[in-house]
């Protein structure tokens, strides 16, 4: 199977180190050209970009997708797995989430494990065959795998927990034990998962106020140590995800009728830290 990764950067590198000798791997980043005009076309494809990146990622995917592939984002945030199948094709298209604490320092990955993923199938029946192929490989490489049909309620919970701990962290340097130990920024941080529970609900996928509460707790309490990848982010100058979270968040609230002005506050607050 040939696996082609978009994005090397330190979830990039996750996935890279469950599929190392188990597939043909295509590693693809900025500063590496996608395969060139005649080589072989790869069967899955996994965008692992920040969300700033993803429309550059969805048209490489274009590019080097098989026909029967499969083109996943297991990216952070909203509206990835739009522009993804905008450029694929809905049948070739597929969402998912990772769960893993990760950075890469001198070119060394630090994780705190092998990672989760949930994978969501893609409508054609062929590209659902990669998908599985590819989830078998992600769990020969020690990854702890699950593929559903519908992956919507694994991306929400994810956009809970990334909105409650990405900008507070972010804003107060604090590592995830940090943001649990600080009352006044946990209250804060219940209550952007309180209205992504909402724009969530409202959207389709029911999500408890007091579950979304409890979620980013738990996964603080699980990866204490870590630091988010948006304080990463700002720490190293670099554009964050502010806008797939908490403006997506916002954003969707607004189509819904649902308000969400702790997201929309972070949103501006997050992104003034944005290099100019």
């Amino acid at each position: 199977m040939r696996v082609a990764i978009i994005g090397m950067g330190a979830i990039g590198h996750v996935i890279e180190r469950a599929l190392d000798g188990r597939v043909e791997l295509v590693r693809v980043d900025r500063t590496s050209a996608p395969p060139r005009e005649g080589e072989r076309e790869s069967d899955a494809v996994v965008v692992c970009v920040k969300t700033p990146g993803t429309g550059w990622a969805a048209e490489v995917a274009q590019r080097i997708i098989a026909r029967d592939g499969v083109a996943i984002t297991i990216q952070n945030g909203l509206g990835n797995y739009e522009t993804l199948a905008a450029a694929v094709g809905e049948r070739r298209a597929a969402v998912g989430v990772i769960y893993v604490g990760a950075r890469l320092e001198n070119g060394t990955l630090h994780a705190t494990g092998p990672g989760r993923v949930e994978l969501g199938r893609p409508m054609g029946t062929a590209s659902a065959r990669a998908l599985d192929a590819l989830a078998k490989h992600l769990a020969d490489g020690d990854m702890t795998v699950s593929v559903v049909d519908d992956a919507w309620a694994s991306v929400w919970r994810k956009v809970v927990t990334n909105a409650a701990v990405n900008p507070t962290t972010a804003l107060l340097g604090h590592t995830n034990a940090e943001l649990l130990a600080d009352g006044a920024a946990s209250r804060v941080a219940d209550g952007l998962a309180t209205e992504v529970s909402r724009v969530a609900t409202a959207a389709g996928v029911a999500i408890a106020e007091d579950e979304a509460r409890r979620w980013w707790r738990d996964m603080a309490a699980l990866t204490g140590a870590n630091r988010s990848s948006m304080l990463q982010d700002v720490q190293a100058g670099r554009p964050t995800e502010i806008d797939a979270i908490c403006g997506a968040v916002h954003r969707e609230g607004e189509r819904r009728g649902v308000g969400a002005p702790l997201n929309q506050a972070m949103t501006v607050l997050v992104g003034a830290l944005a290099p100019a």
